[in-house]
This record gives C-alpha cells, structure tokens and sequence, in this order.
C-alpha cells in the first residue's frame, strides 16, 4: 500500500536506511531507448546530459511514470511541468528509468526517485547521485524529494546507507464525502454553501476553457488586492514569492491546458468571474486538484466550488488535494474535509559521515 490511513499528516521524522552491497557499475549510466528524440540543447555535467524538462517530454514522462501507480499528487506531468520553469527541470533517461532533476541556485536535486520498472529503480538512483554529486559542492544537497513510501522496499538494507526524512503528506479525501457532505462533520460546510447559493441566486458553473483566461488573471489580481489588505507587514516577502510561483504555475497551465489533459470549472456570479478550479486524474481511481482559488470577499464560494468539482471526479474513489505547504491555516481547512488518507512521501539523502 502507498496510503497510510491516520488521524493527523505524520510528524516529521529522520530515518536511517541501510544500503545495498551492491555498488552501481559506473562507466556508462546513460542508457537510452531507440527512437527516442532528445532536445538540441542539455545541461553538461561532466559526461552527462540533462534535457530541459518541457512539454515535449510529457508522452515519455508518462510512458515511465506508468510503471509507479502511486497516487500522490507530485507523480503527474502536470503538476510537474507547471512548477517548474524550462530553466530549472531536467530530465535524462537513466537504466530505462525517467529521471528528473531540478537545478535550485546552486544545488542539483531530483523531484522524484526514477521512474520505471522495479528492477531498474536502484541502479538508476546509484547513477542519479553520481551526477547530484559531479554537480553539487557538498554530497548533503544530493537528495530525492517527494519519494513514495513504498519506494524504501527497493533499496537493500544492509549498512545505513541511507537517510530517510518525511516528507509533507497529501490529504486525500473519499470523493463521496466530499459530494454528500454528511453528518455533523460537514455541518458547518452545508451551510457555507446554503448560504452562498442564497445570497447569490444568479450563480453559474462553466467548464474552464480559453474564453475564461483572461477573467481568471483578473482574479488573480483581486485576490491579491485582498489578500493583502490582512497580512502583517513582516510576511509580505514571503507572500509574494508564493504568490509569484502560483501565478507563473496557472498561467503555464493555461497555456498547456489542452495538452495537458486538464479539467476545470470557473464560477460565475451574473457576469464577472469569482472563482476557478482545475485538476486531473493522478490514477484511474485517484483524482488531483491542481489549483483553487475564489473570491475570499464571497463567503461559501470555495467550498460551493470544491464540492461542484468533486461531482467532476465521481467515478474515483479519492480526491488529492496536495500537502499544505506547512502552513497552519491550510491546514486546518484542509483537516476541517476530513481526510481519509494521507499519501505519505519521505526525502531521501544518503548517510554520508561528517
């Protein structure tokens, strides 16, 4: 299993993971497909090549990332791609496997373990160190975020080898829960969303397409006009980098959103845009809700147009909605849907002595 069901995301925690016997033969670690077109232009380090992680790599990306099935949020193109600037994603093929790496100042980081078959996983992480460390000034920024758990298994335990920190969870929801909202659980929800239908009978529902970008970028911009109305003046820096991320995230969403195979619904109220979520599958019975964002002056909105969403996902058991960034306050709302998993992720870094 890649779901741990508990009451609460799991604390953080360091682990040491005894490594393999095994050391990766080194000579060549590039082992490639046939038929298989890589971009002109790659990051040089030493004898490897690192292709810009573009949209062009998505049919290869989900070839591999096929062979994982891990229901986290972190494991589709999508949500890759749109984090992820041309500048700072990378990606080779490695033992069969699809790495992906992520170029931070001065640091090179990989976003996720290897993709591909079980077997071919070890050796090709034995490799993808090889080049963090060809890269890196010190061996500690070598490390592999956004591991599933399961991913562990893999690694032969024989002499600690390994360090093994978690990670922030996804909250994951049963999509029925989130329809039917019933119970003193979701009381307070039902009325949030009685009361928005009330006050604003001339709602309406659309699905996301081209003719909505433009209202979508003018909400953005309200919701930061607000927003910033009510942070103190010591979080402000912070706020915008955030915000700046987010912003460049929906906006290569919406310039890929065909492509990408994305699905969402804008909230209308009479005429002006309030509101805008979209998503995907992760698998074929996990949905991703990759973005949300509502007009936080209407109250209900949000949760008028997260639970219309999740009608969108019917078909699938769960619904992800991400981790909460360690925020406290996104927390709570979060815990307030009553998750009933938690897709539990670990950092991994190997054990290297002082």
């Amino acid at each position: 299993m890649q779901l741990n069901q508990t009451e609460e995301p799991p604390s953080g925690l360091t682990e040491r993971l005894p490594a393999s016997g095994n050391p990766a033969a080194a000579a060549n670690v590039l082992v490639l497909h046939e038929h298989i077109f890589f971009p002109r232009h790659y990051l040089a380090i030493e004898n490897h090549r690192l292709y810009p992680f573009t949209i062009e790599a998505k049919s290869l990306f989900d070839r591999y990332a096929k062979h994982i099935g891990a229901p986290l949020s972190d494991y589709t193109f999508a949500n890759n791609i749109i984090w992820l600037s041309q500048k700072s994603g990378f990606y080779q093929i490695i033992e069969d496997c699809f790495c992906l790496f992520s170029l931070n100042g001065h640091s090179l980081s990989m976003l996720l373990p290897p993709l591909g078959l079980p077997a071919h996983q070890p050796a090709a992480l034995d490799a993808c160190f090889r080049i963090m460390d060809a890269y890196n000034p010190s061996p500690y920024l070598s490390a592999v975020e956004y591991v599933y758990r399961d991913f562990s298994d893999l690694i032969d335990t024989a002499d600690g080898r390994w360090l093994m920190e978690r990670s922030l969870p996804d909250y994951i929801y049963r999509t029925d829960d989130l329809i039917q909202l019933r119970g003193n659980a979701y009381k307070t929800k039902r009325s949030e969303i009685n009361q928005f239908r009330r006050a604003y009978p001339d709602h309406r529902l659309d699905s996301l397409g081209p003719q909505h970008w433009d209202g979508i970028r003018d909400l953005i911009n309200t919701w930061l006009h607000n927003r910033l109305k009510y942070l103190p003046g010591e979080t402000i820096a912070d706020f915008f980098y955030t915000v700046e991320q987010e912003r460049q995230a929906i906006e290569r969403a919406l310039t890929h959103y065909d492509t990408l195979g994305l699905h969402g619904l804008c909230l209308f109220i009479g005429n002006r845009l309030e509101g805008f979520t979209f998503g995907e599958r992760i698998t074929p019975d996990v949905a991703n809700v990759l973005v949300e964002k509502t007009n936080f002056a209407i109250p209900g909105s949000a949760q008028y147009l997260f639970r219309e969403f999740a009608k969108h996902f019917s078909d699938c058991t769960f619904i992800n909605v991400g981790d909460d960034l360690g925020l406290e306050n996104l927390r709570r709302v979060k815990m307030s849907y009553r998750p009933a998993l938690f897709g539990e992720k670990i950092t991994l870094r190997r054990n290297t002595p002082p």
